[in-house]
């Protein structure tokens, strides 16, 4: 993340954050010399990647395929197909359905960490082309 700020126009913010986190000898070094006071605002920063819990995804995905099957009875969601949520005003909904289905390792991985029932709502939701074979 970068920022502007009184002493940068473009002060990386993200890294400073990232050396002073983790278990790496760098960011245990410069903890070292850290107030306790320092140490817990820093380690109070919402920092790295937020992991939306898929109950909040599919809530939001089945929402968004009722509004838009009632425009189009035969809506499909694209992989690219981009919604605006409560936490992403341009959510790349296509893609998180994408990476999660699948056969290959990254979407098995993933769905092993789904319970049945959010798997289940998951592969009912209308996902990439209807291919209608002849």
């Amino acid at each position: 993340h970068v920022m502007a700020t009184a002493w940068s126009p473009a002060w990386k913010a993200g890294s400073w954050v990232s050396i002073r986190r983790g278990d790496r000898k760098q960011a245990q070094a410069i903890r070292a010399n850290m107030t306790a006071a320092h140490l817990e605002r820093v380690d109070a920063l919402p920092y790295g990647e937020v992991v939306l819990p898929a109950e909040n995804a599919l809530v939001a995905l089945e929402a968004e395929v009722a509004y838009q099957r009632e425009q189009d009875p035969n809506w499909r969601m694209s992989k690219s197909h981009v919604m605006t949520t409560a936490w992403d005003p341009a959510w790349p909904a296509g893609s998180w359905v994408h990476t999660r289905r699948g056969n290959w390792k990254q979407a098995q991985a993933i769905r092993a960490r789904m319970t049945a029932a959010h798997q289940e709502r998951l592969y009912a939701l209308p996902y990439g082309e209807l291919v209608v074979s002849a």
